[in-house]
């Protein structure tokens, strides 16, 4: 079986999941393990008064900056974000360190989080807040005004799913996330997400192809590493 972005979404677009991500009234708990990546600082929000980490399961992670000096990582076109998303990601690859390669990544959240709207950019700073605070329903409105007014954003459906795993709906989850890899593939949170899911599911072998997929893309992650180590065992005698 291999895992990738599209086939995913093609699930997600076709409403047709899998019995076990259908039939999920309530999630059991999720592994204890961190996000795979630190956040930028992505500005102030109004009302809330300072900028959350991404949803988290597990210990949280420090914040981090958003834009290297001297570097313009706005997003002015789709093809645009594409073009400096190609350079950030080869840049990654490069990297021999993990805090030389957090930095690369911190660069590749910036270009992930702008929506090119500033509506839409405010409503998805105030979901984050909202969900880093524990306010779920404000943070599902907010996530849902996002991906209403521009489904083409892969970050928007990748907080929605996320969020929709802390609302214990996976199948929701699922869709959203897969959604997200459609968008963009190299989406390595929303594989993080997934793999989560699947793991969640007791889905080893499909939760360790998720994971192998953002190591692809972000190899010198502890937390990415730790789960394959983890599930490494299981998979392999499945294949004996």
């Amino acid at each position: 079986m291999t895992m990738s972005g599209p086939a995913w979404a093609q699930t997600a677009e076709s409403e047709n999941l899998p019995p076990e991500l259908r039939e999920t009234p309530e999630a059991p708990a999720l592994p204890d393990v961190e996000l795979p990546t630190p956040e930028p600082r992505e500005g102030e929000i109004p009302e809330d008064g300072e900028t959350p980490d991404a949803p988290e399961i597990g210990a949280p992670i420090d914040k981090a900056d958003t834009q290297t000096e001297n570097k313009d990582l706005t997003v002015r076109s789709e093809a645009d974000r594409q073009e400096k998303l190609d350079e950030l990601f080869k840049n990654l690859l490069e990297q021999e360190s993990e805090e030389n390669a957090e930095l690369v990544a911190e660069e590749i959240w910036a270009v992930f989080l702008q929506s090119r709207s500033a509506t839409v950019d405010f409503l998805l700073m105030r979901g984050i807040a909202a969900h880093k605070n524990g306010n779920l329903p404000l943070a599902r409105r907010m996530f849902d005004h996002v991906t209403r007014l521009q489904p083409e954003f892969a970050e928007g459906w990748s907080r929605s799913g996320r969020l929709a795993v802390d609302e214990k709906n996976l199948d929701r989850a699922a869709n959203d996330v897969a959604k997200s890899l459609v968008i963009e593939p190299r989406h390595f949170y929303a594989l993080w997400t997934l793999g989560n899911i699947l793991e969640t599911l007791g889905r080893s072998d499909a939760a360790f192809e998720a994971y192998s997929e953002a190591a692809k893309l972000f190899p010198q992650h502890k937390q990415i590493n730790e789960r394959l180590d983890y599930l490494r065992s299981d998979v392999e005698g499945d294949t004996l």
